[in-house]
C-alpha cells in the first residue's frame, strides 16, 4: 500500500495510511541501496509496504522524491555526510522570534538551504507583542527580512497566542491548504511549538 512516512526512528519508521499510524521496519536490500547512494528514508518520504503473515509491516520501495532538504555534516577531518532532514516539502517556514532570537545572517542560511531544494520559503516573524519599537518595530524587522528573500517570497510577523486577525492562522491561510506540506525550520526557542500548536487548534476549531 502506499503510505507517508511520519517519523524515523533507529530500526524503523512510522507510517500513515491517510486514516491511522503504522510501525514499520525497511528491508534491508532498500536501506543498503539508500545508503550507498548517500542517502535515506525521512520525514514526507512516499513508499510502498506490505504486510508480512505476522501482521508486520515492511518498506520495500521509497518513491523518488520530489525535494529534499539536506545539509552536510563534516567530521572534522575529510569525511562529509549528507544528512536528509525531510522530503517532498510545498512550503519551508523559516520561524524567527522577535526578541533576542532575531539573526538575519542565520536566517539567510535558512533561506540557501530551502532555496536550493526548490522549496518555497516563508518567513514566520514570532512574538510579534514582545518586539522593541512596537508595531513601528515590527514594520522595520520585516523591511529588513523581505529585502533578504528571493521574489516571490513572503514573511509575516504574528502573535501566536492571538487568534485574531493578528493571529498566525489569518496571516498564514494562503499557506494552509489541502494537501500542502510544511515544514518549520528555526532555532530552539523561536517558537515553533508555539506556533504548530496554534494552527492545529485552528484546525479543529474550523473542522479542517
Amino acid at each position: 500500500e502506499p503510505m507517508r512516512v511520519t517519523e524515523v526512528q533507529r530500526e524503523g519508521v512510522t507510517l500513515h495510511d491517510g486514516r491511522a499510524e503504522h510501525d514499520a521496519r525497511l528491508l534491508p536490500a532498500l536501506r543498503q541501496a539508500l545508503a550507498a547512494a548517500g542517502d535515506a528514508i525521512a520525514v514526507g518520504d512516499w513508499v510502498w509496504a506490505r504486510r508480512n503473515a505476522l501482521g508486520e509491516w515492511w518498506v520495500h520501495t521509497r518513491v523518488p522524491p520530489l525535494n529534499q532538504l539536506a545539509r552536510r555534516l563534516h567530521d572534522g577531518r575529510d569525511k562529509v555526510t549528507r544528512v536528509v532532514i525531510v522530503s517532498n516539502v510545498d512550503t519551508a517556514l523559516l520561524v524567527m522570534g522577535l526578541d533576542h532570537d532575531y539573526n538575519l545572517r542565520r536566517l539567510e542560511r535558512y533561506v540557501a538551504l530551502v532555496s536550493l531544494a526548490g522549496v518555497t520559503p516563508v518567513v514566520v516573524l514570532t512574538k510579534a507583542d514582545l518586539c522593541r519599537g512596537g508595531p513601528e518595530g515590527v514594520a522595520e524587522r520585516l523591511c529588513e527580512v523581505q529585502a533578504l528573500l528571493p521574489p516571490g517570497a513572503a514573511a509575516v510577523a504574528v502573535n501566536a497566542l492571538d487568534p485574531g486577525t493578528d493571529g498566525p492562522a489569518a496571516s498564514l491561510a494562503p499557506w494552509l491548504q489541502s494537501g500542502c506540506t510544511l515544514v518549520l525550520l528555526g532555532s530552539s526557542g523561536a517558537g515553533k511549538s508555539t506556533l504548530t500548536n496554534a494552527l492545529t487548534g485552528a484546525e479543529q476549531d474550523t473542522g479542517a
